[in-house]
């Protein structure tokens, strides 16, 4: 089944239901599927073939939200840029992606304008939510009220959306998924949290990106997805409780947030099933007092813009001993590889690690099997030995849960032993004064490389340079102590929350001949 499938399935099952809440507005599935038939018959009627490529720049809103489930009825392929990014970003995803049609929000005008220079052969259809000079808004663009799109193919070979890798180590790569792929993610996503009936579902983050695979699998089982256009922590808080939620996913810098924010004692959450973080690993410390706060509903998830997530999930029950969390080993984790997906650890030669031996995570599926846009050299050096591999550094213990080590290019080699970054950025986020951490290796004609921390403390937090140093030599050893401990204001973010370290990282090696 396609993503448009799937809401015709709740449509034709339960009319009255709720697809979309976002402050007073409610659209129910049978509305909803209406306006994308409107919207996907304006687009055949302009002569958009399938496959048509659609660049896509909107915040949270349920206008965009109905739009591109149009986008797809129509056959068209999404491109989403997120609309955090700089307009020379998104220009250059756009450029890699080459879409024809443009579709934005007002409140990204002035961006849409900025991309539209850049790339005055892209046509404007719409604006999404109000009439932008001479773009029309999607009310008045989309065909009249009761008209139908003609139907188009169920090819589940068919692309249907362009992602884009963060760009958080390294350039931004454009990535093929098909109607397969969804419907793969999808179930593999709905027996992960092992829900089969309609939820209630908060959505913070860009629902153009991770936030949006959690709406195309619960609309599956026809959940109301609630939408918020910024992620405000106590907004956040308060929604949960007032709205019942059962399903939020959050990154953890944004779950950080909520922990340090005055209103978390304020609401009650008992509505909560799943609370998934992913897009990057949360702090275990962080993680125990998430799991105080919330109760026994956290849920790691694991995936990847060239395989969506869960390749692995660590369900809120393993996170738990009786009435207890588990144990650092458990919470370190990100869990088993999911249903359809077998997920390895391989050395790299190819052969298979031992337990407990760090290598790259590999898996097998029918998600990243497209894998790269028009590069196809990376997408067949990225499937070698006949595994997907994904950059990352794991173990795998005996139960076959995976611990993340490191990403593979961030492994830090001082004085010939390797220092896995990420776990001396989870021991100085143990610290409570620490909000998070970025830690890489810099030059240094000594060690190679020497280890190296930057931090962001919490709004009232405090700590020193030798406390933490002192902190890692005895949780981890001396030879990951940070030689240098800097403090910043603030992290640069990526747009889904993601640090960037190689923005910090490459002050340090620009002068330099080598990268390692």
């Amino acid at each position: 089944m396609r993503a448009i499938d799937a809401l015709d399935r709740a449509a034709f099952q339960t009319p009255d239901a709720v697809f979309v809440q976002q402050g007073p507005m409610a659209v129910t599935y049978a509305k909803a599927a209406a306006l994308t038939h409107r919207m996907a018959a304006r687009a055949q009627a302009l002569g958009a073939a399938p496959g048509t490529r659609v660049a896509f720049l909107s915040p949270n809103d349920w206008r965009g939200l109905v739009f591109m489930y149009g986008l797809w009825r129509a056959g068209l392929v999404l491109v989403p840029v997120n609309v955090r990014n700089s307009a020379a970003m998104n220009a250059a995803i756009l450029r890699q992606h080459r879409p024809v049609v443009m579709v934005h929000h007002s409140d990204v005008a002035e961006l849409a304008a900025r991309v539209k220079a850049e790339l005055p052969s892209v046509q404007s259809w719409c604006c999404l939510d109000r009439a932008d000079g001479a773009v029309p808004s999607m009310q008045e663009w989309m065909a009249p009220e009761g008209t139908l799109a003609a139907d188009v193919s169920h090819d589940p070979s068919t692309p249907w959306t362009l992602y884009s890798t963060s760009g958080t180590t390294g350039a931004s790569k454009g990535v093929i998924h098909t109607h397969l792929s969804n419907y793969v993610t999808s179930m593999d996503m709905l027996f992960s949290m092992r829900v089969f009936e309609p939820k209630k579902h908060l959505v913070v983050a860009p629902m153009t990106h991770f936030a949006g695979s959690f709406i195309f699998a619960l609309t599956f089982t026809g959940s109301t997805h609630v939408l918020l256009d910024k992620a405000d922590p106590a907004l956040i808080l308060q929604t949960i409780e007032e709205q019942k939620v059962q399903i939020l996913f959050l990154p953890p810098t944004v779950i950080y947030t909520l922990l340090a924010s005055p209103e978390l004692k304020k609401f009650k959450y008992a509505s909560l099933e799943h609370f998934v973080y992913a897009a990057a690993p949360m702090a275990e410390e962080k993680l125990r007092e998430a799991i105080s706060s919330f109760g026994p509903v956290m849920m790691n998830m694991y995936g990847q813009a060239e395989a969506i997530g869960p390749i692995t999930a660590l369900l809120p029950d393993e996170h738990m001993h009786g009435t207890q969390p588990a144990g650092s080993s458990t919470l370190r984790s990100i869990g088993r590889g999911s249903i359809s997906r077998q997920v390895r650890v391989m050395r790299d030669d190819g052969q298979f690690c031992a337990v407990g031996e760090p290598g790259e995570v590999v898996l097998r599926d029918w998600v990243s099997d497209q894998a790269y846009l028009e590069d196809e050299a990376a997408t067949t050096y990225v499937h070698r030995f006949g595994w997907y591999h994904t950059g990352d550094v794991g173990a795998m213990d005996v139960q076959g849960r995976i611990t993340l080590l490191d990403r593979k290019k961030d492994v830090i080699i001082s004085g010939g032993f390797n220092v896995y970054s990420a776990g001396v950025e989870q021991c100085l986020m143990a610290h409570a004064g620490v909000q998070e951490a970025c830690v890489f290796g810099i030059p240094d004609d000594k060690w190679g490389e020497a280890v190296h921390a930057v931090i962001e403390l919490k709004p009232d937090g405090t700590a020193t340079a030798a406390e933490l140093q002192a902190l890692v030599r005895e949780q981890i050893g001396a030879v990951s102590v940070p030689k240098a401990v800097e403090f910043v204001p603030s992290l640069p973010r990526s747009a889904t929350g993601k640090v960037l370290k190689r923005e910090l990282r490459s002050r340090y090696w620009q002068d330099k001949d080598r990268a390692i």
